[in-house]
């Protein structure tokens, strides 16, 4: 690597500074939120008039609480099914995630709802590799379509 590469490398990383608002000042902690999911811009279309794009750029999900808190989905994997399979968006959910300090967004951990009165969890199953995973589609293994399942918690 030539002399002036080096040096534009680390002047640029040493220039570099954490954002104020995203620096580690604590850890994140586990919480579970019991709540129904909403469209985040929908939401705020009908509060604010906010123009939403959410067929072009997709929905902002997030899990709105009986007392109105509201708290967003991260975009991430295990969150995927809320994104993939309109049951999660029709069901009373309680989701258990990580919560950061710098701000309301969910990590999302896992899925579970609420039927008859009882917690259930949440996933897909393939029955061929009896393998169970967070988000429909073909199973990693086999690629068979894995199958939605409802099932008492523990």
């Amino acid at each position: 690597m030539g002399s002036n590469r080096r040096q534009f490398i680390f002047g640029s990383l040493a220039a570099v500074s954490p954002l104020p608002g995203l620096q580690a000042k604590s850890s994140p902690r586990n919480i579970s939120v019991r709540g129904n999911i909403i469209c985040l811009t929908e939401e705020l279309t009908r509060l604010y008039e906010v123009v939403p794009d959410c067929d072009d750029r997709g929905h902002l999900y997030a899990v709105r609480t009986a007392a109105g808190e509201t708290y967003p989905l991260l975009p991430i994997d295990s969150a995927a099914a809320v994104w993939m399979d309109e049951r999660y968006r029709q069901r009373e959910l309680n989701v258990v995630a990580r919560i950061f300090p710098q701000g309301p967004h969910l990590e999302v951990i896992k899925y579970q709802s609420f039927k008859d009165g009882q917690l259930h969890d949440l996933d897909y199953f393939c029955d061929v590799c009896m393998i169970s995973t967070h988000k429909p589609g073909p199973c990693e293994c086999c690629q068979d379509p894995v199958v939605f399942r409802e099932r008492p918690a523990n």
